[in-house]
């Protein structure tokens, strides 16, 4: 018997590990919740065999190296690294936001939910929705402010942002009264009523985003295939870019002459010299401007340089006070922003007339050379560019020809297949957006082709098929949205431009893009109606939906519709003509400048008949007869006399007369005789400043 007792113990022990064993394994037949496999999911956590590993870390590379190279392609070279880095660092939470959308679809697809999905939800939403309502603008208008302290510029953009904050507040103040009557006033409460009114805003504002990027981008593809029509169309573009610059130009050029002129009659030892040094150091050369004045009196184009319609406000300034002083430095910062970046748009406008009538010169004359060229070629397809010289070689021939059959034949066609297929999306996310109350409000068919294309993808068992499946249209869907606000520079609000963007536009693109990520992977997510039919939602729709009333989800389901009245309106031009006709109310010519200010940029008008056009050709006839002349090797700028490659170089007017010793000396004097008793040398120096005032003004007004 004792021989036997260490086999019988060993016998169930065995037992005992085999049916301990069998527990573990469900049944074939009986659901598997995920709570009941602990071991898979932390089996997540180390990526070893992980799909949602293997597809997280090119995502979040793909972010951050996108959002680097779309700062270092938009970024001015005057930006700052302080805003460099904050508009890098909200681009990239606002693109993570987007990029979990895949992960946390294939994750309720597939019931492998990821144990960090829902803290890198509230990580990505609540860092973007900080920054788009509180941080960013702060320092937008820190950076458009121009005191002359760090605490005066804080100061200034606490007390701009006032009435925004102002109707952030009533809001806030609507939703405690709102929730206390209700009885539910907690935590959780006030931040179900953040995410509704954030959500509602956004899904509100970005339906039309959307609506126009659906539209545009494919009919601006068409439009680019045409190489017969692009040259009107960019002389259009130059047309309009010049006049542009003209306006910048003046304005640039009376701000500096109020400021020159301010230094020169300001006394040596004026209590607020330290100032206008300052300002001075910041003002353009008048070497910027004795180009502009030499083509002018020689050139009959431009025989008299009209003043814009609006009067600047900096000629009623008194000069004699610190804040004034703030204002024609914020002046002259704004018109110098104006200015460079209307310039670099005029330059690449030229460029990119310059190419397209050499494109069509090229196609038209059917194998001879380019309007550029210089004729040659013996009948041969090839294109010689207007920006380089031409190329001799037996290699360069053979580049040409291959240039010529890309720009002329291949690239037309690539450019009409891919505005049919982008035409075809367009229509299937309009479709998917005004069907989406069908299951997400009201129990009927699901009829959206995106809900198609990721049940497929699900059925197929392959969870990298689901990520494609969601990326495909999400990121047309981003596209269309970032395309709008991108055109959004057209109403005045800011301008994107290729390495010329200061640092307000950075920063207010990076708000906006911050405030309609989370509402546009929202909307993704409802039309993907085949996520419910698993029985589960995602995290991000849980997070959402948490205390959120039932009106607002419905709110969010039936908005959407309006989208394909919209669309139907901007591709038919409905709102152009409405605005034309409610402006050509206005008398004189302000009402037609008012509606081409608040209207996005059209190519439907009659090209031939608009002014721009004209005025366009004859620049660009200009520029090309510049480049000719130097086999390619010109530069920008000889079509249009109010060009000027602004750089740091031309930025100072110089020292101060009185020296920079002295000028140091009086400083800390002058700060301290803005607060203390003033003595009576200071009233004498204060009565001769007021008779130079008038001497000031005449010699702006001249």
């Amino acid at each position: 018997e004792r021989a036997r007792e260490p086999t019988r113990r060993r016998v169930s022990v065995d037992s005992a590990r085999y049916s301990s064993r069998s527990l573990r394994i469900p049944s074939r037949h009986s659901p598997v919740r995920p709570s009941v496999r602990p071991s898979s999911t932390m089996s997540d956590d180390t990526g070893n065999g992980n799909p949602q590993a293997s597809f997280g870390i090119p995502a979040a590379a793909a972010v951050v190296v996108g959002t680097i190279l779309m700062l270092r392609h938009f970024a001015a070279a005057e930006t700052t690294w302080a805003v460099r880095l904050q508009v890098l660092f909200s681009w990239t939470f606002a693109l993570a936001v987007l990029a979990l959308v895949p992960a946390d679809v294939a994750a309720t697809m597939k019931n492998e939910p990821h144990p960090h999905l829902g803290m890198l939800w509230d990580l990505t939403y609540w860092t973007t929705f900080a920054l788009t309502w509180f941080l960013l603008p702060i320092h937008q208008m820190y950076e458009d402010a121009a005191d002359f302290s760090v605490i005066g510029r804080l100061k200034t953009s606490l007390r701009e942002n006032l009435i925004f904050y102002g109707v952030i507040l009533s809001v806030i103040v609507f939703g405690v009264v709102i929730l206390v009557a209700y009885g539910t006033l907690t935590t959780a409460g006030l931040s179900g009523f953040g995410i509704v009114v954030s959500n509602m805003f956004g899904i509100v504002t970005g339906v039309f985003l959307l609506g126009y990027g659906l539209v545009e981008i494919p009919r601006s593809m068409w439009r680019s295939a045409d190489v017969e029509t692009r040259p009107r169309r960019a002389a259009r573009r130059v047309g309009v870019a010049a006049e542009a610059l003209k306006n910048a130009h003046h304005k640039l050029r009376k701000i500096t002459r109020a400021s020159e002129t301010t230094q020169e009659v300001m006394p040596r030892l004026h209590p607020l010299r330290w100032a206008m040094k300052t300002i001075a150091n910041e003002t353009p050369k008048a070497s910027v401007f004795a180009s502009a004045s030499d083509a002018l009196a020689s050139a009959g184009a431009y025989e008299d340089e009209t003043a814009p319609e609006e009067e600047d406000d900096f000629l009623d300034y008194d000069y004699d006070e610190i804040k004034d002083l703030v204002r024609l430095r914020r002046a002259l910062h704004r018109c110098l922003r104006v200015y460079r970046r209307t310039a670099a748009q005029y330059a690449t406008c030229v460029m990119q007339a310059l190419e397209a009538e050499a494109v069509a010169t090229a196609a038209a004359i059917d194998g001879k050379s380019c309007l550029m060229g210089g004729g040659g070629g013996g009948g041969e397809a090839r294109f010689r560019s207007p920006f380089r010289p031409p190329r001799n070689t037996k290699f360069g021939e053979t580049a040409e020809k291959i240039e010529w059959w890309w720009k002329c034949r291949a690239q037309p066609l690539a450019l009409r297949v891919a505005s049919v297929l982008f035409g075809v999306f367009s229509a299937l996310v309009v479709w998917s957006e005004c069907t989406m109350w069908t299951t997400q409000a009201m129990n009927l068919s699901d009829v959206s082709p995106f809900s198609a294309l990721v049940r497929t993808a699900a059925s197929s068992g392959s969870e990298g098929g689901i990520h494609v499946a969601v990326m495909i249209p999400l990121g047309y869907m981003v596209y269309c949205a970032q395309y709008s606000l991108f055109r959004l520079g057209m109403f005045s609000f800011y301008q994107l431009v290729p390495r010329h963007t200061d640092s307000f536009s950075l920063l207010l693109n990076a708000a906006l893009t911050c405030r309609y990520s989370a509402p546009l992977s929202l909307n993704f997510i409802m039309l993907v109606h085949s996520l419910q039919e698993t029985g589960r939602e995602t995290t991000f729709t849980s997070k959402m939906y948490e205390n959120v009333p039932v009106a607002a989800q419905h709110f969010a389901a039936y908005f959407p519709m309006v989208l394909g009245v919209y669309c139907a309106a901007i591709l038919f031009g409905f709102f152009d003509k409405l605005t034309a006709s409610c402006c050509s109310c206005l008398p004189g010519f302000r009402g037609a400048k008012l509606g081409d200010k608040y209207t996005f940029e059209s190519d439907d008008k009659d090209l031939e008949m608009d002014l721009h056009v004209s005025e366009g050709r004859r620049v660009v006839e200009r520029e090309r007869a510049s480049f000719a002349a130097v086999e390619g090797h010109g530069v920008v700028g000889a079509g249009c006399p109010y060009y000027y490659d602004l750089r740091k170089r031309d930025i100072g007017t110089g020292s101060d007369d009185s020296g920079s010793g002295a000028a140091d000396d009086i400083e800390s004097n002058d700060r301290v005789g803005l607060l203390g008793n003033r003595t009576r040398s200071d009233e004498s120096r204060d009565r001769r400043w007021e008779r130079t005032k008038e001497r000031l003004g005449d010699a702006v007004a001249t």
